[in-house]
């Protein structure tokens, strides 16, 4: 059965671009240290056998998300805060100001009254309203607004 010894190089690499792979969709920071440290507690394992070659970057995965659970804090309950591993995902908001809000809100409900079936168009203006209103609606409802809208 091989270990992690017996690995070739070029899987080692792989893994290394997968595992770099797999922190950046995680919204990681820093996904190349991530990488290094699986890829480092797999090596440290000498007693860890693989029924076969191909079971590696599986085991890799594995470890990846031991690591991931690792880099939080320990006492999530009490209120600790988390490191600075997640990147800010939100992007720096681009809109309209001033009176361009108003012409831009205009021209959206000139199209909706144009282009929309009138009960959807008439389902819109009553959740307007109702938002106004802070009136409760029922499910059907909610599902027609959301899909007219």
């Amino acid at each position: 059965m091989p270990n992690c010894r017996s690995i070739p190089d070029e899987k080692w690499v792989h893994a290394h671009k997968a595992l770099m792979l797999f922190f950046s969709r995680k919204g990681v920071v820093n996904p190349e240290d991530m990488a290094q440290e699986t890829l480092m507690r797999i090596w440290s394992r000498e007693d860890y056998q693989f029924e076969k070659e191909e079971d590696f970057l599986k085991v890799c995965y594995g470890f990846a998300r031991k690591v991931l659970l690792d880099a939080y804090p320990v006492n999530r309950e009490h209120g600790a805060e988390y490191p600075d591993l997640v990147g800010s995902r939100v992007q720096a908001l681009q809109g309209l100001k001033g009176n361009e809000v108003s012409v831009f809100l205009e021209e959206v409900c000139r199209r909706a009254a144009a282009e929309l079936h009138e009960e959807e168009w008439a389902m819109i203006q009553a959740a307007i309203d109702r938002d106004r209103q802070d009136q409760p609606v029922d499910g059907k409802q909610r599902v027609r607004l959301y899909r007219a809208r």
